[in-house]
C-alpha cells in the first residue's frame, strides 16, 4: 500500500515552517509520505531519482532561489507539479511564474490546513 501514498517535498531553509508544515499534514491523518529539504541542492539530486505528487518550492533561498531551482529541474528532466511558497504574493513573482509549466500555483506562508485541503483536492 505504500505507493498508493501522496508524496509531497517540501524545499525551504525554514526549519520552523518545516516542523508547522508536518504537524498540519500528521493532523490530517492521510498518511502522507513527506520529505523535507531545507537545502535545495539536496532536493534536486533526491528528485533526480524519485518522483513526487507535488513540491512545495520555497521562493528567496539563500543558496538558491525557487526561480534558479525551477530552471534547474527543467535543465536535468525533472517533472513534477510545483506550488511556489512565498511570504507575500509579488505581482513581479505571479508574471515570472508564467515562465514555467511545473508551477500549478502559489501559497502563503504560513500554510494553513485549509491550504493543504485546496491543495490536496485540486
Amino acid at each position: 500500500m505504500e505507493q498508493d501514498k501522496m508524496t509531497i517535498v517540501f524545499v525551504d531553509d525554514d526549519k520552523v515552517q518545516h516542523m508547522i508544515n508536518r504537524r498540519i499534514l500528521e493532523k490530517m491523518n492521510r498518511g502522507f509520505k513527506m520529505v523535507f529539504f531545507e537545502d535545495p541542492y539536496d532536493a534536486l539530486e533526491w528528485l533526480s531519482i524519485n518522483s513526487t505528487d507535488v513540491i512545495l518550492l520555497d521562493i528567496n533561498m539563500p543558496k538558491m532561489d525557487g526561480w534558479d531551482f525551477l530552471k534547474r529541474m527543467e535543465d536535468q528532466g525533472i517533472n513534477g507539479d510545483v506550488k511556489m511558497l512565498t511570504a507575500s504574493i509579488d505581482p513581479n513573482d505571479l508574471d515570472k511564474s508564467k515562465e514555467f509549466k511545473q508551477i500549478s500555483g502559489f501559497l502563503i506562508k504560513p500554510i494553513q490546513e485549509q491550504n493543504f485541503m485546496e491543495l490536496l483536492t485540486d
